[in-house]
């Protein structure tokens, strides 16, 4: 452990967090302050900042209107975009002038290569930084950019390719509470209402005066839990092309069982972009064998986009295994990554301590009222997020609290591998949105609290999550940085208890909140 304010907190077999790799972001970084600074496309820049607003929390800050807000690109949107949407262009058009027949002849051959050539980005930041924007807004910019190629070719041309029957791009992500979140994205930024008239280039003026952009215009599916196959199947029949798919890779995997398709991977050919969300986890043990075979049957892709907020020991071994040739991979990483925002309160609760004795669901029962009564978060529910480190812990650790220490049922639930995926959403509902007003609450509830397993500390967007208690220590670093991610995100505070006994206590968790401070990655 490095204790003299140095780069890595890190502590034994419990660090598996991969540090080495230099930071990749370019000068330009700080120079960029507008989101109309950066490559996108416009009608897609316009939904992303309305959709960014439509999700600020304007509690507790000094706006008394969502347009009095400057909304600034953070710094993966701004690294992630310049990279992923940078021309594959080698040269510019005014320097073909200058070239012979034969350099002319050698550049075009090599910029047909490069041009149709697959693309790797690593897009690793900290939790709550911005990440799906990051690649939504690359993804969304080719696709329009490309459907405008084919409108200046001929508006015939268009709509020939509208009614392709194709998936044009692909987002896979883990779970299924991540395959909604998304969705939900994607669905809410096409349902805005665009103008159209905001530092639009000429060129654009007429594809953007078509009657289907005056919203972003794509046709978004996804695969969730009880979404059969062929549902993607009787969509394409009906609308031609799906933009975007959002899924898993076991619902794509799935697609060789079906009999009353033929060829079912066909529809795949034209998927040019592909996001792997939280890949770390698409590419560990349990994941790797169908994240790899999806992605082969895409033999037209050109963006593979993996998306994380952090670089586990063993994420960073399958990379190299994969892409033997580090040049083959884009990467960008924030200065952040692996850092724990200073925003968020660390504290070390020792169950071994009076009045607890040993008893860790004291503890988190004493915490629990604590927070209750601490005067934070006034006239609003207040939400808190437990965790534990084993499935089987979730339902007895719930019905003790309901029965030993009369915490109303209406007021805690569980959520792990073996509650069915259907009923996961309900239970999510007060946690994914901003905090209910206390007047406002069905249930009347003065606190709701979620206790869970590492199931849920990956990408969901916990909205204005202030406390998360840690029923003693995950089992490595990683899963210590996502679980503290479910609170201060976007630059809001949080805070976290840890709570320990004989069992669990490691002398150096006491140090975890002074590295946070002195902005020391966790190792």
């Amino acid at each position: 452990m490095d204790s003299d304010g140095g780069k890595v907190f890190e502590s034994g077999k419990f660090s598996q967090l991969y540090n080495k790799k230099p930071v990749n972001l370019d000068s330009a970084l700080e120079k960029i302050t507008d989101f109309g600074q950066l490559k996108i496309f416009p009608s897609v820049r316009e939904a992303m900042v309305m959709d960014i607003k439509s999700q600020y929390n304007l509690k507790n800050t000094q706006y008394k209107s969502i347009d009095e807000v400057s909304i600034r690109p953070t710094p993966v949107q701004i690294a992630a975009i310049r990279k992923t949407n940078k021309s594959r262009k080698l040269k510019s058009d005014a320097k073909l002038a200058e070239m012979s027949q034969g350099e002319r002849i050698q550049y075009e051959l090599q910029n047909e290569n490069e041009m149709n050539k697959i693309k790797i980005f690593t897009i690793a930041a900290e939790t709550g930084s911005g990440k799906t924007w990051a690649y939504l807004a690359s993804v969304l910019s080719k696709l329009k950019e490309d459907d405008f190629n084919w409108f200046c070719q001929s508006q015939d041309k268009l709509q020939r390719f509208k009614s392709s029957q194709q998936v044009r791009s692909v987002i896979l992500v883990p779970t299924h509470e991540l395959v909604e979140q998304v969705y939900e994205n994607l669905q809410r930024a096409n349902s805005f209402k665009l103008a159209n008239d905001v530092g639009v280039p000429k060129q654009y003026h007429e594809f953007l005066q078509l009657p289907e952009n005056q919203t972003l215009g794509l046709s978004i599916m996804k695969l969730s839990h009880g979404d059969a196959p062929i549902k993607l199947f009787k969509k394409l029949r009906h609308e031609g092309k799906i933009d975007v798919l959002v899924t898993t890779p076991g619902k794509i995997t799935g697609f060789s069982k079906l009999d009353v398709v033929d060829r079912p991977f066909k529809v795949f050919k034209s998927v040019r972009y592909c996001v792997l969300d939280e890949a770390d986890t698409l590419f560990d043990k349990s994941f790797l064998n169908d994240t790899t075979s999806v992605v082969k049957n895409f033999p037209n892709l050109l963006d593979l986009i993996l998306v994380s907020a952090t670089i586990p020991k063993e994420f960073e071994k399958t990379l190299s295994r994969l892409f033997p040739d580090d040049n083959s991979l884009i990467r960008v990483a924030t200065p952040s990554l692996h850092k724990i925002p200073k925003s968020i309160k660390i504290m070390t609760l020792d169950a071994d301590l009076s009045p607890y004795n040993g008893s860790k669901t004291r503890c988190l029962a004493q915490a629990i009222y604590a927070i209750s009564k601490d005067g934070t978060e006034p006239d609003h529910v207040k939400r808190i997020i437990v965790f534990v480190n084993e499935k089987s812990e979730v339902e007895g650790l719930v019905e003790l609290m309901k029965k030993k220490y009369n915490i109303r049922e209406q007021d805690i639930c569980g959520i792990s591998g073996q509650v069915h995926v259907g009923d996961r959403k309900e239970f999510l509902e007060p946690f994914v949105r901003p905090a209910q007003l206390l007047k406002d609450d069905l249930d009347q509830s003065k606190v709701k609290i979620l206790v869970t397993t590492d199931l849920l500390s990956r990408g969901l967007n916990f909205v204005g999550i202030k406390n998360v208690i840690l029923l003693g220590l995950p089992k490595s670093s990683v899963e210590l940085v996502h679980r503290l991610g479910r609170t201060g995100r976007m630059n809001q505070s949080g805070r976290a208890f840890i709570i320990v006994d004989k069992k669990s206590k490691k002398s150096w968790v006491k140090g975890l909140g002074s590295a946070i401070l002195r902005g020391i990655k966790i190792g």
